[in-house]
């Protein structure tokens, strides 16, 4: 079973649209990772994020991959990223 997080992004400002894009995109990059319940709203970003069969996933392996993927596509600067 694979054990989902919720993850919270706090932004300067972003396209609702180009949000939802990234977060999907996010799950092409990492074939490993499920994303549900996407929703864009103001400045916050939030889904659920998990790893395919994967019951033992902790925060900082979200938050981890997160970190990455804004360093390769930085579609918006991101003030703060919560994982739990």
């Amino acid at each position: 079973m694979t054990k989902m997080l919720s993850v919270n992004i706090e932004t300067s400002g972003v396209d609702s649209g180009e949000a939802k894009e990234w977060v999907n995109e996010l799950a092409n990059v990492y074939a490993d990772m499920q994303i549900s319940d996407v929703n864009v709203s103001g400045n916050k970003i939030s889904f659920k994020a998990g790893f395919s069969g994967m019951d033992d996933t902790e925060p900082d392996d979200i938050k981890m991959r997160m970190d990455e993927y804004l360093t390769m596509n930085e579609a918006f600067k991101a003030k703060s990223i919560n994982v739990r």
